[in-house]
């Protein structure tokens, strides 16, 4: 297909295809012609994955370049390949951890079994950084207890995810199919907890009314 059609196959300007392989995160087209390339279905998944990492994930350009080439890096291990992308997804402006709220984090990792965790996982920083902002006076707290509660939840959500990914899929289409669920379904899962949430908050004070009623 040419430049055009994959820009209408993805549904997004021909100018925003034109700027992703300026930038060089979208791979040229075979050249079949002066001026002219062709483009395959390979472009259009990567168009796509490019999308939802800049309009779902917010994540900059120069991390889509970070994460383009490290999805066309045949010498890393798709694990490798995963850690950095979450690294490049996760990043952005965060507090300073104090080493109380790392301990308490590598507390509820050790506890929790998760031993293959890296130290400078931005994800263990920020989780940190997360914790000393809760348990900075007057506000919430963050106790080992109740972050062992929503690991905990979070080791069950994340080994069924991982069960249902098929090795055996094309390497390519395999760490696409794993941004796209790291990011959309990271999106997914956070709006249903909200929606259960107003759900059971409205049962809990109609619950009350009809007592005090």
């Amino acid at each position: 297909m040419l430049v055009s059609e994959l820009a209408e196959r993805a549904d997004v300007p021909l100018a925003t295809v034109k700027y992703y392989l300026r930038e060089g995160v979208l791979p040229p087209g075979e050249i079949t012609g002066p001026r002219r390339a062709e483009y395959g279905d390979a472009h259009l998944r990567r168009l796509r994955i490019l999308l939802l990492l800049r309009e779902v994930g917010g994540v900059p350009v120069t991390g889509l370049r970070q994460i383009a080439d490290a999805l066309d890096d045949q010498t890393l291990s798709v694990h490798d390949v995963m850690t950095l992308i979450a690294d490049v997804i996760t990043a952005g402006p965060t507090m300073a951890a104090d080493p109380s709220a790392l301990d308490i984090v590598d507390e509820v990792l050790a506890s929790i079994g998760w031993d293959d965790v890296r130290p400078e996982s931005v994800d263990r920083l920020r989780l940190a950084s997360l914790i000393s902002l809760l348990n900075a006076p007057g506000s919430l707290g963050a106790s080992v207890e109740v972050l062992s509660f929503y690991a905990g939840l979070a080791d069950q959500l994340a080994s069924a995810e991982v069960a249902r990914v098929d090795p055996s899929t094309e390497r390519s289409e395999l760490l696409e199919q794993m941004v796209t669920g790291s990011v959309v379904y990271g999106q997914v899962f956070a709006l249903m907890r909200q929606l259960g949430h107003e759900h059971h908050h409205a049962q809990v004070t109609s619950e009350a009314r009809s007592v005090t009623g």
